[in-house]
């Protein structure tokens, strides 16, 4: 009786373990907070590419800059509410990143952290999806 009992426990805890770990693993990662858009170049014939500041870490956290391809907004602040819903397709400390917007390729240059990059984004227009191919180059020089 009382290996049933152990082994009751043992399985209702391992249950319990599964449970929570699977509860941390579906748990969204938090976004930034977008500061301020420092630059935006156009790209299509209603979009741009916005650059944007995130400095939610305070004093002991660098600033970080993330990049988007979105609809242009009127308004800076109508802006960095879009953006919230929108997924960057670069995210670095090195500010000034856009070298060169040509069509529908972007290209980008960083010299510090990249901290996430996508080589494609997409872009939305008159019913249209397009993508949009990134080039990057990174070092650390």
């Amino acid at each position: 009786m009382r290996n049933g009992a152990g082994t009751k426990w043992l399985i209702t805890g391992l249950l319990l373990l599964v449970a929570a770990q699977s509860f941390w693993i579906f748990i969204p990662e938090p976004k930034p907070e977008l500061s301020k858009i420092i630059n935006s170049y156009p790209i299509g014939t209603q979009s741009a590419v916005y650059e944007v500041l995130s400095n939610s870490g305070g004093a002991t956290v660098p600033m970080t800059y993330l990049y988007f391809v979105a609809s242009r907004q009127s308004d800076e602040a109508g802006a960095l509410k879009m953006l919230g819903d929108h997924t960057p397709f670069l995210v670095t400390r090195h500010p000034g990143a856009i070298t060169a917007v040509n069509g529908l390729k972007i290209t980008a240059r960083t010299r510090d952290s990249v901290y996430s990059f996508t080589s494609t984004s997409l872009l939305r227009e008159d019913d249209e999806v397009k993508p949009v191919l990134i080039d990057l180059t990174a070092t650390n020089e």
